[in-house]
């Protein structure tokens, strides 16, 4: 029974270094990914804008699916009812920024949870490793200080892991969030923008779009 205690916290300190991987590898895609999101949102609108007011309303939608990101997906849904008119408009990129935001918090809310869990799960082997150390000192056969020691030392590697963890837990979601906020800032002021230029502009009828000629 004894040494299936002091097997624990060596478990519970592999788990806690299981979660800091996890946490770098979700952290290092999710960064990557908004990374990628990223535009100059000010300069694809204005191109888009003047695109739309020479009439090239497919050449404006085939802008927006390149390397835009949600903000060009968001910029497209608009184009794509712009004759269907200023409510069609609204319900369209409302919906499309609701359908975005889940995708670029995605495993936020885990990274969150890792944060919390790693703390309590470095208590557990603390507290398994004292237990362990109090059973070594009443064991008939205690051989002193050096054993009572090394349950000691893996308690406080437990608490010291749990809470490291929680660090980089914390600082990874926080950096992850601002970034999230600041793409969502982004996109809901280019939704703004094009959402009022195209409500307050009469789109070219499907003859005159099919007339032009392509560049």
């Amino acid at each position: 029974m004894l040494e299936q205690i002091s097997n624990v916290p060596g478990i519970i300190a592999i788990v806690v270094v299981a979660f800091l991987v996890l946490t770098f590898i979700i952290a290092a895609d999710r960064y990557l990914y908004l990374h990628r999101a990223r535009v100059d949102t000010f300069e694809l609108l204005r191109g888009l804008l003047n695109q739309l007011r020479a009439g090239k309303v497919k050449e404006a939608v085939a802008n927006c699916d390149g390397k835009t990101g949600p903000v060009g997906e968001i910029f497209r849904t608009a184009i794509e009812h712009w004759r269907d008119g200023a409510p069609a408009i609204q319900h369209a990129v409302e919906e499309a920024g609701r359908l975005l935001i889940p995708r670029l918090e995605r495993n936020l809310k885990l990274l969150a949870a890792f944060a919390n869990m790693t703390p309590v799960v470095g208590l557990l082997g603390t507290l398994i490793s004292l237990i362990g150390a109090f059973d070594n000192i009443n064991n008939i056969e205690f051989k002193g200080a050096q054993v009572l020691s090394g349950d000691i030392k893996m308690a406080l590697i437990c608490t010291a892991l749990g809470l490291l963890a929680s660090l980089v837990c914390q600082i990874c979601h926080a950096v992850l969030v601002e970034k999230v906020d600041h793409l969502l800032a982004e996109m809901g002021k280019g939704a703004a923008e094009i959402t009022y230029f195209l409500t307050h502009n009469a789109p070219p009828s499907e003859e005159e779009e099919a007339a032009r000629p392509k560049a």
